[in-house]
């Protein structure tokens, strides 16, 4: 079976080539030869190709930089994440090919009047003012995606995805541990709801979503939520041996300190997966579980 994957060499997409690289043809065109932004240069590596299945991991995911592009449809958040969708979605032909669109938590606002976790069936955000301005992309994305193919596509949506080793992206988990090796660590949230995604358990989701030709909506990520003062408190005890390691703040004394946005640090997040593991048959790690899995396989 054909895979075409974009962003290939992401976090997450060189986990799925790695992890499966021996069960499927993996078709892996990289900028600037293959550019979401350009329709023409995805119309000629489909022709080139003639994929089974098109796992679209590739998104402008820098949040901090996003907000400051808010209301600026001119810029990279806008241009990649939807009118790059839309692009590739319409050279869809969903007879021929399943498109798995990678979406995110973030189309969600976790907020105290919409709190999470949400479940796969939930609406995604449509009010810019409520959401990240990269949140607002991605649920766009997710809308063109559903006006574009209807039911013949699959969503996955993920959570603060976390793996053993990167060396090209800090994640979640790694970016705390290497702050505290250096001595850098800053305080953590107790007040935020959070879950995280292990890569390793994404790639397994994705394998049955392609090899049993599933639609619909999935989430991959643990199956309980957690705040990220217990995540990396937890970590650093399993990975370092040290106990107490982080202090804690909470996002209000953060906000107000840093005269930042409400927006941009959901309180009340987490993604449900209860459907998921039922129409999977698949059982996912607790956070605990996941940051054992990590230390075993060495994380740094």
């Amino acid at each position: 079976m054909k895979v075409f994957v974009t962003g290939s060499n992401g976090l997450v997409g060189s986990r799925f080539i790695e992890l499966l690289s021996s069960k499927y043809e993996f078709i892996t065109p990289l900028y600037p030869e293959f550019d979401l932004t350009n329709r023409e240069s995805i119309k000629k590596a489909f022709k080139e190709n003639t994929p089974d299945v098109v796992v679209h991991f590739a998104a402008y995911t820098n949040v901090s930089e996003a907000e400051n592009q808010r209301n600026n449809k001119e810029g990279d958040c806008w241009k990649i994440n939807v009118e790059g969708t839309r692009n590739i979605v319409s050279l869809i032909d969903p007879k021929k090919t399943h498109f798995i669109h990678i979406s995110t938590d973030y189309v969600f606002p976790g907020s105290k009047e919409k709190p999470g976790p949400y479940s796969e069936e939930t609406v995604p955000e449509t009010g810019s003012n409520k959401v990240t301005w990269y949140g607002y992309s991605k649920s766009e994305a997710e809308r063109e995606v559903n006006n574009i193919l209807k039911n013949d596509k699959s969503i996955l949506r993920i959570i603060y995805p976390v793996r053993a080793k990167y060396d090209l992206k800090a994640d979640y988990l790694r970016k705390p541990l290497s702050l505290f090796d250096q001595g850098k660590l800053y305080p953590m949230f107790t007040d935020q709801q959070v879950s995280i995604s292990f890569i390793d358990e994404v790639c397994i989701v994705l394998d049955k979503i392609i090899a049993n030709k599933l639609y619909g909506v999935f989430h991959s990520c643990s199956k309980d939520t957690s705040t990220p003062y217990d995540l990396v408190t937890y970590l650093i005890e399993k990975a370092r041996g040290v106990k107490n390691a982080v202090k804690p703040t909470t996002i209000d004394e953060f906000i107000t300190n840093t005269n930042s946005s409400e927006v941009r640090y959901p309180k009340f997040g987490g993604l449900k997966t209860e459907k998921t593991q039922e129409n999977l048959q698949i059982k996912f790690s607790t956070w605990k579980e996941i940051i054992d899995k990590l230390v075993k396989q060495g994380i740094s």
